[in-house]
């Protein structure tokens, strides 16, 4: 029985990642990290930049600061979200027509979350139910942010559905002792992402917000 549904938020809620991943693109360039992309979608979706920098310090023999490279992004990405930034389409719709309660879990920090919500015009929807991964020891593949989520919310980890866009987020989900239901609805996803979320342990994956409601309805969790 599921009681809560947690949403992830960038790819899932709003359509950033597309925008966020050119603009890691941009910025590695400037340190001699020649990434694409959808590279940098298939192996950084869905983690912190804690997690991210720490990667490409070790793939490339690095000392990124973490901090600092957040920092870069964000200078550059908020305005951008200022002026591009949309919500998923048919995510409102979704929202609107949900049975039980719902929560955000996402990697980005609570300002980011606060920005992009209020951009989109979804804060309504979860008010103060969001949480982020700056919340935690530990960001998504580990299952910390989805646990503090669900005990937040005053609700055991496996009566929540997790609705997430990235292998790592669906890992942590199902670490958490949850579903996961793989959502491939914003522009950044590639071919072969269906197989990933897939092999990745998701119970459904769905390529849009009507197939989203969908298939909710036929769980029992929406109108």
């Amino acid at each position: 029985m599921i009681d809560c549904i947690i949403f992830d938020c960038d790819g899932v809620l709003i359509d950033s990642e597309i925008l966020s991943f050119a603009v890691d693109q941009q910025i590695l360039a400037g340190y001699g990290i020649n990434l694409q992309p959808d590279e940098i979608a298939r192996d950084f979706g869905g983690i912190s930049y804690g997690e991210m920098v720490s990667t490409l310090n070790e793939r490339f023999d690095m000392a990124l600061d973490a901090a600092h490279y957040q920092q870069q992004c964000e200078d550059i990405l908020y305005d951008v979200f200022r002026r591009e930034l949309r919500a998923i389409d048919g995510m409102a719709n979704v929202l609107e027509n949900l049975r039980v309660p719902v929560c955000v879990a996402s990697g980005s920090d609570l300002d980011r979350l606060a920005l992009c919500l209020g951009i989109t015009q979804l804060e309504n929807f979860f008010k103060n139910r969001v949480f982020s991964a700056q919340q935690v020891a530990k960001g998504k593949p580990a299952p910390d942010l989805f646990l503090f989520a669900a005990k937040q919310m005053g609700i055991s980890p496996h009566h929540c559905l997790v609705i997430e866009d990235s292998p790592s987020g669906v890992v942590a989900a199902n670490r958490a002792g949850m579903q996961a239901v793989g959502f491939l609805g914003g522009r950044h996803r590639q071919n072969a992402d269906p197989a990933l979320l897939h092999d990745a342990g998701a119970c459904h994956v769905v390529a849009s917000g009507d197939a989203l409601l969908s298939c909710l309805r036929d769980m029992g969790l929406a109108r």
